[in-house]
């Protein structure tokens, strides 16, 4: 308020002196020019004098000394004499509104802007009894030449105005605001202050005296909840009969996302609309108790109602909000670990059993001993592969016993596994194209190398024949990215979000085929968040894929 009250001053103090300045400034020059056109008339007097008595005019208005123009013009119009210029190269005059009048009426005036508008030219003409003109001109500075001129002091005279007004508005807005600001809230009809202020001031007695009265009722009853509510980690409302809100705790408040004072005796569907919270008061009202469960962004919680009876009539609803997000998920990572592991074990699990059961009853024959071992070794490493990524990611999720990081050149770690890989792209009949610069970020060798070593393996197990991978290293401002790209098979767009979770798989068959634990791309995205770097993929069905992985670059 007290800047409002200033600027309102200062601004009004400052145009009620500028439209003073200006209005003086616009008075003065009118004066100025009613001075010119009557100097100009004096002059044309004396002029015209001792033109009439002159033997030789053009000799005469020649001898003339004056520092105003002076031009004798013909009845047509025709320059006779001009004492600044040419005759001969001037225009024909007839046309001048100062002539025209002249010829018309005796005399005539007229004023006309030089081309940069800060010179103004003043002209008076007479007619001659001959019938000729006689025209005197001078030019003066107009208003804006005036006002260019007089800049400096002009910025001197504003300056002093501003200073004058920024005190005068500071003093002012401290005057008026200074009652107000002194005003005794407690005791509102003890103010001594404006009389527009007496209705405020009466209607705040008034309300201070109702609020003290409900404070006093009210009292009791919020201290009775409050010890017990305020310490509850459970979110807690209690509703009247009519499912308005009496009270809630901050539990619940957070839950909810709103303040308790401003829900506080509003319909409990003000603060939460969901299907969930409507069917818990509803089984509460037929069968006294209900719940169900809630699900607000990434939290899942209880809802318990228990409906409140008073002389057998219902008297309320208490509503108890048990935050279960832990357990759900819990819960569901438990399921899916379990499954997802039961699963890919049994897979090889099963494949051994069968094999070593046909040797262990002799009905191999000898010739197919051999490769039934091999069978049987190859299921045992792929379950050895999975067990390993399973040691594997529980490290990462818990980051322990992980060396310290130190600057790691990732272009030869990028180099040695495609040297590494070289061979099994050639079997696949995929060629392999690395092209890295020097780049150095900060890492764990061993977690760089699996990064590098899933990224390249993938892209050459999911590749076509013939098909090609590119491996990119690339260093922006701020940033080192490796990109590993194929011409592959593609993702479908409603299985990019998922792709980089433990065990999925976008095609069971194909992965069977082709082997793999289905953890690579889990391992990548925990190993880069544990070096601190994003993984972002793009893909298009059967046109390849590009996934890239951005660590932070080193100065």
């Amino acid at each position: 308020m007290r800047k409002r009250i200033f600027w309102n001053i200062f601004l009004s103090s400052l145009i009620a002196a500028l439209l003073l300045g200006g209005a003086i400034i616009l008075v003065q020059y009118r004066a100025f020019e009613t001075l010119v056109i009557s100097d100009l008339s004096s002059e044309c007097d004396y002029a015209q004098s001792g033109l009439i008595s002159a033997a030789n005019e053009q000799e005469y208005l020649g001898r003339l000394t004056s520092r105003n123009r002076l031009t004798l013009i013909a009845a047509d119009g025709t320059v006779l004499f001009d004492s600044a210029s040419d005759v001969s190269k001037m225009d024909n005059h007839a046309d001048r509104p100062e002539i025209f009048a002249a010829i018309i009426s005796g005399e005539g005036t007229s004023s006309r802007y030089s081309e940069t508008q800060l010179i103004k030219n003043y002209y008076y003409a007479r007619l001659l009894p001959d019938g000729r003109v006689l025209r005197v001109a001078s030019s003066q500075n107009s208003v804006l030449g005036m006002l260019s001129g007089l800049l400096p002091a002009m910025l001197l005279v504003l300056l002093a105005i501003l200073v004058v007004s920024v005190f005068f508005a500071r003093y002012s807005a401290k005057t008026i605001l200074q009652p107000i600001n002194a005003l005794d809230l407690e005791n509102p009809l003890a103010n001594a202050t404006y009389d527009e202020l007496a209705p405020l001031l009466t209607g705040m007695e008034r309300q201070r005296r109702e609020n003290i009265i409900r404070m006093a009722a009210l009292f009791e009853k919020q201290r009775e909840f409050t010890a017990v509510t305020e310490n509850m980690r459970e979110g807690f409302i209690l509703l009247d009969a009519s499912d308005r809100i009496l009270a809630i705790n901050s539990s619940a408040s957070q839950i909810f996302g709103a303040a308790s004072s401003t829900i506080i005796g509003a319909h409990v569907l003000m603060l939460n609309r969901s299907v969930a919270l409507q069917q818990a008061l509803e089984r509460a009202k037929k069968d006294s108790s209900g719940q169900s469960t809630l699900i607000r962004g990434a939290h899942t919680y209880q809802v318990l109602a228990s409906q409140v009876t008073d002389n057998q009539s219902p008297a309320g609803t208490v509503i108890l909000i048990l935050d279960i997000s832990d357990r759900v998920a819990a819960e569901q990572m438990r399921r899916e670990f379990s499954a997802n592991v039961s699963h890919e074990l049994k897979t090889p699990l099963t494949s051994i059993l069968g094999y070593a059961e046909i040797m262990r009853d002799g009905v191999a024959k000898v010739e197919d001993t051999r490769r039934f071992s091999g069978k049987i070794f190859s299921e045992a490493s792929q379950l050895m592969s999975l067990i390993d990524d399973i040691i594997r990611l529980s490290q990462l999720d818990e980051r322990t016993s992980l060396p310290e990081m130190t600057p790691i050149d990732l272009r030869e770690i990028c180099e040695d596994v495609c040297q590494r890989l070289q061979p099994q792209a050639e079997k696949a009949g995929v060629s392999l194209n690395v092209n890295c610069i020097s780049a150095t970020v900060r890492g764990i060798q061993k977690i760089l190398e699996e990064i590098v070593q899933n990224l390249v393996d993938n892209a050459i197990k999911y590749n076509t024949s013939n098909g090609s991978v590119g491996v990119t290293l690339r260093r922006n401002d701020q940033t080192v990215e490796l990109a590993v790209s194929d011409t592959g098979i593609g993702i479908p767009e409603e299985h990019l979000s998922r792709v980089f979770e433990r065990f999925y798989r976008v095609d069971r068959s194909r992965n069977k085929q082709i082997g793999g634990t289905g953890l690579g791309l889990s391992i990548v995205k925990h190993s880069a968040e544990t070096l601190g770097a994003t993984v972002h993929l793009e893909s298009r069905l059967g046109i390849g894929s590009t996934i890239t992985v951005s660590f932070p670059a080193i100065d």
